[in-house]
């Protein structure tokens, strides 16, 4: 017997506006206890939301792709409601290793990084991939759909052009 794969639902913010809300339907209106969000206005132009993620995480648990390049803009996140952090493939293990300090919530990009291993030696527990993964991590958050283990969870709705940014 094989047990459904748990899912949460994907949104994004773009010009500081939430996309991808069911025809209608506002935000506290959503099921589901956890929200993943990919944050477009900060990965492609470092302008962080804090505002939005505040509002959201009033809902949901948030798990936001943001891709802070300074541990500072890590910790606004955190700060500002995100329960985990999706940061750059090719983060350097120094800033990786203090992000880790403030917040044990870092969120890996494993799609071909070499650094994966690395980030689960630094203590690392969490990855986001569109393929199984090898390592001793506690959950990996899957882009695509295909079959995978108790440690996955698949994300609906993930946008394909947000693919190039997880390495």
């Amino acid at each position: 017997m094989s047990m459904a794969l748990l899912s949460i639902n994907c949104l994004s913010i773009k010009n500081s506006k939430l996309y991808g809300l069911p025809e209608g339907m506002e935000l506290k209106d959503m099921g589901g206890e956890e929200i993943f969000v990919c944050d477009y206005d900060a990965i492609q132009k470092g302008k962080f939301n804090f505002r939005l993620y505040v509002e959201i995480s009033k809902f949901f648990e948030l798990i936001l792709m943001n891709q802070p390049g300074r541990v500072e803009d890590f910790m606004d996140s955190i700060i500002s409601g995100a329960s985990r952090v999706v940061i750059r493939p090719d983060e350097n293990p120094q800033l990786i290793t203090r992000m880790l300090e403030f917040s044990p919530e870092v969120v890996m990009p494993a799609n071909g990084s070499s650094k994966v291993r690395e980030f689960l030696s630094l203590g690392g527990e969490y990855l986001i991939s569109d393929h199984e993964v090898n390592g001793n991590f506690v959950l990996c958050y899957l882009v695509s759909r295909i079959s995978a283990g108790e440690k996955y969870v698949q994300l609906v709705d993930f946008p394909e052009d947000m693919l190039p940014y997880l390495g």
